[in-house]
């Protein structure tokens, strides 16, 4: 119980501690900080389609570097950026990516023979195939986080109600961002309070139900929480749409920013289409 209790209480702070570390970065003066947030949605949106959109290494590859220059322009260290966006990346495309690669799901040039009966193989085509998709799934995450870093979170929930996004949406949105940090407070402390009290070392299936009951424990106060909290809305006026006390002013180098960004992936995607 005590390893589970450690490890617990380490990947707990360590979210606690890059959330605050991004909060950081978004009020340094920077680069992409200074730029309006409904600018820099536009052209995230905009950034993320034409990099699914690419066809060729090349390009994609051209559109994971700009974000790079951009987070160097902002301030933002490229290790902690890099890391942030290569942690998740191997994971998730990987269970996608990986059967690509044989000639059972892409056929073609055989380049490293696995077994010969049946007949599986990795294919030059299936590796170009995977390659693709990871760097596309790499750019756009690239994207999505040097926006989150450089931009508060309460401007990004401003920026999408400006947008007409459905009040109850950014509500719900909102809470959870804000309400999670509070859970995990509560589980820090709940994991704390069980590693002081314990007087020997757990078996595993010992551990597990101790693990079983705090997971129970916080998801029934997070219900009660959940109640209480709405209730304490309605109470003071909540009509399904969250109030921002945050004003955008919409400058000229914000329409600077919009209009190159919008050029540039213009030129990008005809290159990428017809040129390359």
């Amino acid at each position: 119980m005590s390893k589970l209790i450690d490890k617990t209480v380490e990947e707990v702070a360590s979210f606690i501690r890059e959330a605050v570390f991004s909060e950081r970065y978004a009020g340094r003066e920077g680069f992409l900080q200074s730029v309006d947030p409904r600018a820099k949605l536009i052209a995230l949106l905009i950034s993320i389609s034409v990099v699914v959109g690419a066809r060729h290494i090349a390009v994609i590859l051209f559109l994971y570097f700009l974000p790079l220059v951009m987070a160097a322009l902002s301030g933002i260290p490229l290790r902690y950026f890099i890391k942030r966006v290569w942690v998740f990346v191997p994971i998730f495309t990987g269970i996608i990516a990986l059967p690509v690669i044989f000639n059972v799901i892409t056929p073609g040039r055989p380049i490293i023979l696995l077994w010969n009966s049946p007949y599986i193989a990795v294919t030059a085509e299936g590796l170009h195939a995977a390659a693709i998709f990871t760097l596309r799934v790499a750019a756009a995450v690239s994207y999505a986080i040097l926006l989150t870093i450089t931009t508060k979170w309460s401007d990004v929930m401003k920026a999408l109600s400006d947008f007409r996004v459905p009040g109850i949406v950014i509500t719900i949105t909102t809470l959870t961002y804000r309400y999670i940090f509070l859970l995990l407070s509560i589980l820090l402390d709940s994991m704390y309070s069980r590693r002081s009290r314990l007087c020997r070392k757990l078996g595993m299936v010992e551990s597990w139900k101790e693990a079983g009951k705090n997971m129970g424990a916080l998801f029934i106060k997070t219900q009660m929480m959940g109640e209480d909290l709405y209730y304490a809305m309605l109470s003071r006026g909540y009509l399904h749409s969250a109030r921002s006390l945050n004003e955008f002013e919409f400058r000229k180098s914000d329409a600077l920013f919009l209009t190159s960004a919008v050029l540039l992936m213009a030129v990008v995607f005809i290159g990428d289409r017809w040129f390359i």
